[in-house]
């Protein structure tokens, strides 16, 4: 694996170690770092018999293999909100810290959502508009106040950040319960605090579909991600790749859909 970083330390341990009292093998660990030049470098030595026999924890190899491009996180509407709290050289120093290239966190691809998630202001799509296949009154006009100019304060940092994009939810109409949620929340419950208004007889659960599988559904949705990609683009943010459904088997009481 090709490493861009020279400083990588890398401990490989196991939690038997010192419990010999107890009738367990004792096992210790073997520490390797790297190299200022992207080479695997033993330190320590330290693997010893368990149960007579030599046990190594790990075999790494200088042989490179995939690529490391970058870390990073995801722009959410909350963040933004949070952010706006700060006084403005505050939240620069945080950009930067997050951001720009070699300092700090050093951020290089990050994800968005493609309308609303459990980190919205509000739950939303791009398109509330029952039936609309064409996508004729689609707009990315909320995200305007938080999502675009989060990201955009991102590029100011560093101009060449990487961004993708996957929904938790479509717009809840193209959904077979018409709700944005998946699973019921009870306020009753401990630690629920608020009612999603989502009825237990629409609820839907792991292992079912419940986006709408016809063509005309699918054609209106493949549409909708289109006109989404185009409309970041004209905002001056490229969407370099998509992924249909996050956590796609998971149903949850905040927005979110099966397949």
């Amino acid at each position: 694996m090709e490493l861009k970083y020279k400083h990588i330390f890398v401990l490989i341990a196991l939690s038997l170690g010192g419990m010999s009292t107890w009738g367990q093998p004792k096992v210790t660990y073997r520490q390797i770092v790297t190299s200022p030049i992207d080479s695997w470098v033993e330190v320590t030595d330290r693997t010893k018999a368990m149960n007579g026999e030599t046990q190594e924890e790990a075999s790494v190899s200088n042989g490179k293999g995939q690529t490391i491009e970058g870390f990073g996180a995801c722009f959410n509407e909350l963040g933004w909100v949070s952010l706006g709290l700060l006084p403005s050289a505050d939240r620069e120093s945080i950009m930067k810290e997050l951001f720009f290239p070699n300092y700090g966190a050093n951020f290089t691809i990050c994800r968005m959502p493609i309308g609303a998630n459990d980190f919205s202001r509000d739950w939303y799509s791009y398109n509330e508009n029952n039936g609309d296949f064409k996508m004729k009154n689609f707009s990315i006009q909320n995200d305007t106040e938080t999502l675009i100019p989060f990201i955009k304060s991102a590029q100011l940092q560093n101009a060449d950040i990487k961004v993708w994009a996957s929904p938790w939810c479509p717009p809840s109409w193209m959904k077979h319960n018409k709700h944005y949620a998946s699973a019921v929340c009870d306020p009753s419950l401990k630690n629920t605090k608020f009612d999603n208004g989502l009825p237990a007889d629409r609820a839907g659960r792991e292992g079912m579909d419940m986006f709408i599988l016809k063509p005309e559904y699918l054609k209106a949705y493949a549409l909708y991600f289109s006109k989404f990609i185009k409309a970041y683009r004209k905002a001056g943010i490229d969407i370099f790749g998509v992924m249909p459904q996050n956590e796609f088997n998971s149903a949850q009481i905040f927005p979110r859909c099966c397949w």
